[in-house]
C-alpha cells in the first residue's frame, strides 16, 4: 500500500483550465457539476445569472468541451421555457445524471428567496443540447428539495440522494434520503427519511453523496453547519431502503458539499474541504478500507478565498478524477486530479 501514496508525483500529473470568468452584472458562479455525456462531449452545469444567489435572476447555463477538458465552449443559458413564463422564477442545478444515452438534469425552481421552492427534472436524449418538459420529483419530495450525485448499484437499480426541508420557505430541518428506480428511472422510489438533528432546529444545508461499497453497504455523508465542524454519516444494508441514525465522523467540514466516488473495490475518493472554519484549501482524499482510514490526502487548490462544490467524474481507466469546482463564486475551474495506484 505505501508504493501507492505518492502524493507529490500525482501532482505533476494533474491538469486545470478556466472554464468561465464572470462579470457584474452576471457574476454568479456556483454549484459547477461535470459530465462526460453520450456523444463523448465533456459538459458542465452551473448555476449562474446575476451576482449572487440568491436572485431571481439564477438561471441555469451550461458549457461544452470537446477535446476532455483543454478548451471550453461559451457559457450558455438552458431554455426549458420557465423563464419566458416567468422571469422571476429562479432556477438552481441540482444533479446531471448521465444514464445510457439520456442525460437527467435535476433542478429547483423558486421566487428567487428560496420560498416556493420545487423540485423538477427534465431529459435529454442529444448529449445536453435539447430538453424534455420539466417532470416534477415524487410528490413527498416534490417542494424543497434537491437532489444530489446518483450511483447505479451493481444489480442495476438507479440510487439518487436527496436532501429534503420540512419548512417551505427555506433550509430548516432537513431530510436526506433517496429516491431508487429499478426500471431504468421510469418510476422513482423515496426511501429514507434521515436527520443530523433531533431537536427540529436545524438551520443550514445538508447536502448529501452516497457510495456503495464492495460489500453491498451504501454509505451516505452529509454535510452538517455548525455541528462540530464534521461531515456526517449514516449507512444502509439493504439497498438504500433503510438508514441507520446519522452521526458525526471524524472528517473536518466547514459547511460545505463533499462528493465521494467508487473506484473498485474498497477504494473511495473524496473531494472536500477539510477545514471546519473554512472553505480552503480543496483536497483529495482516497481510502482503501472502505471510508474506513483515509491515508492518501492532498491539497488540490489553495489559492485565497473559498474554493467550493467539487463535482465530476471518474476516468474509465480510473487514473483520473475529473471535476469542476467554483472559486470565490465567479470562477468555474476543471480539474482533472492523478489518482493513486489502487491495491
Amino acid at each position: 500500500m505505501a508504493a501507492a501514496i505518492r502524493p507529490e508525483l500525482d501532482a505533476k500529473q494533474d491538469r486545470k483550465t478556466l472554464i468561465f470568468e464572470g462579470k457584474s452584472p452576471n457574476k454568479l458562479c456556483c454549484d459547477t457539476t461535470l459530465r462526460r455525456v453520450p456523444d463523448g462531449s465533456w459538459v458542465m452545469l452551473m448555476l449562474g445569472g446575476g451576482d449572487t444567489e440568491p436572485l431571481p435572476q439564477n438561471d441555469l447555463f451550461l458549457s461544452r468541451s470537446r477535446d476532455e477538458g483543454r478548451t471550453w465552449g461559451p457559457m450558455e443559458p438552458i431554455d426549458l421555457g420557465i423563464k419566458k413564463s416567468n422571469p422571476n422564477r429562479a432556477l438552481v442545478p441540482s444533479e446531471l445524471m448521465v444514464h445510457g444515452k439520456q442525460c437527467w438534469m435535476f433542478f429547483a425552481n423558486h421566487n428567487g428567496k428560496f420560498a416556493d421552492w420545487t423540485a423538477w427534472y427534465t431529459i435529454s436524449e442529444d448529449s445536453c443540447r435539447t430538453w424534455s418538459k420539466p417532470q416534477p420529483l415524487p410528490e413527498k419530495i416534490h417542494t424543497s428539495t434537491f437532489t444530489r450525485n446518483h450511483i447505479v448499484r451493481r444489480n442495476g437499480e438507479i440510487v439518487i440522494p436527496f436532501q429534503h426541508y420540512l419548512n417551505p420557505n427555506g433550509p430548516i430541518d432537513p431530510r436526506n434520503g433517496v429516491m431508487i428506480s429499478r426500471d431504468g428511472g421510469r418510476t422513482l422510489e423515496v426511501h429514507g427519511w434521515v436527520r443530523i438533528s433531533d431537536d427540529g432546529n436545524y438551520r443550514g444545508f445538508a447536502e448529501n453523496n452516497i457510495v456503495e461499497l464492495a460489500d453491498g453497504r451504501m454509505v451516505m455523508i452529509i454535510r452538517a453547519d455548525r455541528l462540530g465542524g464534521v461531515l456526517f454519516q449514516c449507512e444502509s444494508t439493504d439497498g438504500g431502503r433503510t438508514w441507520s441514525k446519522a452521526v458525526p465522523t471524524d472528517i473536518p467540514n466547514p459547511g460545505s458539499k463533499a462528493t465521494i466516488y467508487h473506484l473498485g473495490k474498497n477504494s473511495v475518493a473524496m473531494l472536500h474541504n477539510p477545514n471546519p472554519k473554512q472553505r480552503n484549501p480543496l483536497s483529495l482524499w482516497v481510502s482503501f478500507d472502505g471510508m474506513k482510514t483515509w491515508p492518501y490526502r492532498r491539497d488540490l487548490a489553495s489559492n485565497p478565498g473559498r474554493l467550493n462544490y467539487p463535482d465530476g467524474f471518474v476516468s474509465k481507466d480510473r487514473k483520473y478524477l475529473h471535476f469542476a469546482y467554483d472559486d470565490n463564486r465567479f470562477k468555474a475551474i476543471y480539474y482533472g486530479a492523478r489518482l493513486p495506484k489502487l491495491p
